[in-house]
């Protein structure tokens, strides 16, 4: 991993509380919150809906993080109806032609 990877995959709070969180399919779960830590390490997103109910949605989820926290959704992909078939136009990497959203960088595909 490059440096520059490394400096990308390092947030501060600050840098993702109000973002908007969405599904790699495409649906919007709302916006984060807060952080949470846990003292085992874990890191979880408190995410608030728009029905105004919070959920958590812990870090190993998260596929990227630019304008928006991208997050794993269910796609036909992981129900084993497609395969990897485009690559990102931004980061370059591999993920299914459904998917509006790059699990990579997080950046938007269309």
């Amino acid at each position: 991993m490059t440096q520059k990877a490394a400096e990308m995959r390092s947030f501060r709070k600050e840098d993702v509380v109000g973002k908007t969180v969405i599904e790699t399919s495409g649906g919007v779960k709302g916006k984060v919150k807060d952080v949470i830590f846990d003292l085992g390490g874990g890191v979880t997103f408190l995410v608030q809906g728009a029905d105004g109910k919070d959920s958590q949605i812990p870090l190993s989820k998260v596929t990227g993080i630019s304008e928006h926290v991208v997050v794993k959704g269910e796609t036909a992909t992981e129900a084993g109806e497609s395969s990897y078939g485009t690559t990102c136009k931004f980061c370059g990497a591999q993920k299914p032609a459904e998917e509006r959203w790059c699990p990579s960088c997080g950046r938007s595909q269309t």
